[in-house]
């Protein structure tokens, strides 16, 4: 019987195998945590599901369907009879949304001011299906103490993280001012770091003595129909009581999502630097976790090639302290110069963004909210066009 406990057995060890064979550490542990959820114990970040299934049992399923009934119906209406929300949707359904690369490839291919007004009302404003993730507070990892011979104040830290931004608050270094901040290298999580040719851009406020930071990452996602496409988003950043510790907020096709982030270590001329992460979409049961290595160019830093150099210690050192090994990362792999090794910058993907330049323009002072607001209407008169 489909709703028997073997059964449920059954299906999370096949989509526990469907993880393991993406050959990632954090894919690796969450196929465990998967089947230790269905089978052994309830695990908060693998327990939430907006899935409809015979693990919810029917009486949960009608329960969920009718409160999505009663409070967004006219979104369902606009969403089901729009052809591509409709598409999204039905791929939705078959992908499980703890499975968050597979998700978001689906979302970011068939992106419209529908499918996010669905999201908006059923997960986020109305959380029809009771999902509550946490954002995960382990393993403690501790913001660098020293910068360049000072402590680590919030002047510092800002510097940091706009790192090598044409703006007046940047800090001085010997590399030409760019369009960005960093670009990363690698991670330790695919969810995260999947999408090639991230560009990291943070930038101050035009608020005198703001403590808050705007963050437009910019990267490249291929669709499911095998298309490349750049992909923007817009978080508001804000400094916390301890230097080198922010919280990151944004807005993603109706859904919150909110992220500490953490300096873990930077060299003083701005080679490198690496940020730690936890974040969670709450209203969509998707809580995640990692750290990046951000650099100028993407590549791995020269200084740290050499294994014995003090560079590559302090790199080794700051992803430990994260809980990754270097075996894990995923964007480049073992560590070298050679771009050709990077995931993140392979020839195919500089070859096409040579003919379609990244769109680097800063989103600027403006709430999430009216920006995605703004951009829904840019899409809504886009379709109007093309039909």
């Amino acid at each position: 019987m489909p709703w028997s406990e073997a059964a449920k057995g059954r299906r999370a060890v096949r989509q526990s195998f469907d993880l393991l064979r993406r050959h990632s550490a954090e894919d690796s542990v969450f196929a465990i945590l998967l089947a230790l959820n269905a089978i052994v114990t309830k695990i908060p970040v693998a327990s939430s599901d907006i899935n409809p299934s015979w693990d919810k049992g029917i009486a949960r399923n009608i329960r969920e369907f009718k409160k999505m009934a009663d409070c967004c119906g006219s979104e369902i209406f606009n969403a089901i009879t729009d052809p591509q929300t409709k598409k999204a949707i039905d791929l939705l359904t078959s992908v499980d949304l703890r499975d968050q690369v597979g998700s978001y490839r689906v979302i970011v291919s068939n992106e419209t001011p529908q499918l996010e007004a669905f999201s908006l009302c059923i997960l986020q404003q109305n959380n029809c299906f009771d999902c509550d993730a946490p954002i995960l507070d382990r393993p403690i990892v501790e913001p660098i103490k020293m910068w360049r011979g000072q402590p680590l104040d919030n002047e510092s830290d800002r510097q940091i993280f706009i790192g090598h931004l044409d703006v007046s608050a940047a800090a001085a270094t010997n590399y030409q001012k760019e369009a960005f901040s960093w670009k990363i290298c690698c991670g330790a999580n695919p969810a995260y770091d999947a999408f090639p040719m991230q560009h990291q851009i943070f930038y101050p406020t035009k608020k005198v003595d703001s403590k808050t930071l705007w963050y437009d990452p910019v990267f490249c996602v291929e669709t499911l129909d095998g298309d490349l496409i750049w992909t923007k988003r817009h978080y508001r950043c804000v400094q916390q009581k301890i230097p080198g510790k922010y919280l990151l907020t944004t807005l993603d096709n109706g859904l919150v999502s909110k992220e500490h982030w953490t300096i873990v270590d930077a060299a003083d001329d701005l080679e490198w630097a690496i940020f730690s992460y936890s974040g969670a979409a709450q209203a969509a049961g998707q809580s995640y976790q990692g750290a990046l290595l951000c650099t100028r160019d993407g590549r791995w830093p020269h200084s740290a090639i050499d294994p014995n150099s003090q560079n590559f210690q302090r790199i080794q050192s700051a992803f430990n302290q994260c809980g990754i090994q270097l075996f894990e990362l995923y964007g480049h792999g073992i560590p070298s110069h050679d771009v050709d090794r990077s995931f993140m910058w392979t020839p195919r993907f500089l070859e096409w963004a040579e003919s379609n330049p990244p769109p680097l323009d800063r989103i600027g002072d403006i709430s999430i909210t009216s920006w995605r607001k703004q951009q829904r209407a840019l899409d809504a008169a886009a379709s109007k066009q093309l039909a």
